[in-house]
């Protein structure tokens, strides 16, 4: 999101602003939409009169407004003698103090506003989005990019879910420069990840826009066509399920997007799931020509090249490079560091030390976000906001090398601190947030942990000690079908 620094001048100093445009005089805030004004970003209680007189005043700043012009304006179709206008003038400069003039008497005309006026830093749109697009294209999504485009202006809340690393902030940014133009340009994009209490959500939104930390961000939404994008709230869920509710009441013409590791779970959202990159399946020979087709080796052996040294696939490496990118599930961010690292180590020898994949994929971009430098640091973040049960059965499936049925997963699950019944609640909470995964098997439904998840949720259980009861568990419970 990009914002101008400072504040600009309006008018040489005393120009007179548009009739209802935010202003700043001194250490205050004018803001007439929402009636109010802020001395530091804190509101000054004014009566409703003396905000009136006020902004009479500041619409014509620098001019002598006429007693009997600010009469009419302030108690309209109402007689007052002229000591309420002076009673009104006392409490405004009360209010304002006195470290500075800001209404001055003219005697036998009126008063006149005569401090300088400055406009506020306001947010900018996004109209340029493609400027704020990582540099690395997006490989193997356009038609993911279709889709949302075709969604984002029919659904008011959209949220792109996902594990982390799947790309979901990068994919929701490509989106918003796709639909700018329906919303005018109006798109605002806000980053959360550096918002850690919920009380701050509202405030990051409104300082977003351009307002005072206290404003409401629906009230300044309200006549404007825009496109909010909310990314990375897995942290705040509730807080931007609320948030978001209460603005697409207040602005019926504002509409969000979101990314998230999980459904916000807000009302009238649309939710759509990012898969990983397409795969080469595993019981083909390798073909260079065939391979090269698939979105996954495409990102994989466009970032092998980045840093300049030549890399192609040919028949020498295209087992390899199709190994890595099935031990990687196709996730984006691990191809990329894998890609990163193919240069050090050559690709066959990555392949091999993939089986510790941790402590491979370390090497992130520089600017990218804390969880998205290294892969463990990724998947610390989403065990990290976990509750304690949900930390228990997810390192406890990690038994599991392949798919498992909710039945042998409460199985497993359950323990001396977890009882059989609440396990598949917490089963739901899991696959919600993007750390277990749903394919189809017949009638039935089969679960699965992504490899990387589950190799990062076997050092989980090996440290807590339960691996070995979580196996005699997998074990009996195979043993009984």
């Amino acid at each position: 999101m990009r914002q101008r620094d400072g504040e600009a001048a309006a008018g040489g100093g005393t120009g007179m602003p548009a009739a209802g445009a935010e202003v700043v005089f001194g250490e205050f805030r004018l803001v007439p939409q929402a009636r109010t004004l802020y001395r530091q970003d804190r509101p000054v209680r004014l009566s409703g009169r003396a905000f009136d007189l006020l902004l009479a005043l500041v619409e014509r700043a620098g001019a002598v407004v006429g007693k009997d012009e600010l009469i009419a304006r302030v108690w309209p179709h109402t007689v007052v003698e002229e000591g309420n206008l002076r009673v009104h003038v006392g409490a405004l400069r009360k209010a304002l103090g006195d470290d500075q003039p800001y209404v001055e008497n003219v005697v036998g005309r009126g008063y006149c506003f005569v401090a300088p006026l400055r406009m506020p830093a306001v947010a900018q749109p996004l109209t340029d989005l493609a400027a704020a697009l990582p540099l690395q294209r997006l490989t193997g999504r356009d038609a993911v990019l279709a889709q949302l485009a075709a969604q984002v202006p029919a659904q008011r809340l959209l949220t792109i879910v996902g594990p982390g690393g799947m790309g979901k902030s990068v994919v929701a940014l490509a989106v918003a420069a796709r639909v700018a133009a329906v919303f005018d340009g109006a798109v605002y994009c806000a980053d959360l990840a550096g918002v850690m209490a919920p009380a701050q959500l509202s405030a990051t939104v409104a300082r977003l826009l351009g307002l005072a930390a206290d404003a409401n961000p629906g009230h300044w939404l309200r006549p404007h066509r825009a496109l909010l994008v909310l990314d990375g709230c897995e942290h705040l869920v509730d807080a931007v399920a609320a948030l978001a509710e209460r603005l697409l009441l207040e602005a019926p013409r504002v509409h969000i997007l979101a990314t998230s590791r999980e459904p916000l779970r807000a009302e009238g959202e649309w939710v759509y799931r990012l898969a990983p990159l397409a795969l080469p399946p595993a019981d083909d020979v390798p073909v260079p020509a065939q391979l090269a087709a698939y979105p996954s080796v495409q990102l994989f052996a466009e970032r092998a090249g980045a840093d300049g040294g030549a890399f192609a696939i040919d028949a020498g490496n295209a087992a390899a490079v199709a190994d890595i990118c099935r031990r990687l599930d196709g996730i984006p961010l691990a191809l990329e560091l894998a890609a990163g690292r193919a240069a050090f180590f050559g690709v066959h020898e990555l392949a091999l030390r993939l089986s510790d994949c941790f402590a491979v994929l370390t090497r992130g971009r520089r600017t990218a976000l804390p969880r998205h430098q290294t892969l463990r640091a990724t998947l610390d973040w989403s065990y990290d906001l976990l509750t304690h049960s949900e930390q228990a059965v997810l390192r406890r499936l990690a038994v599991f090398g392949g798919g498992f049925t909710l039945e042998a997963a409460v199985a497993v699950g359950q323990g001396t601190d977890l009882p059989a019944a609440a396990v598949a609640e917490r089963i739901a909470n899991l696959t919600a947030k993007s750390l277990i995964g749903i394919e189809p098997a017949h009638a039935t439904v089969q679960y699965r942990l992504l490899r990387t998840t589950r190799s990062y949720a076997l050092e989980k259980l090996q440290a807590s000690g339960e691996e070995p009861g979580a196996a005699r568990a997998a074990l009996a419970w195979e043993l009984a079908q």
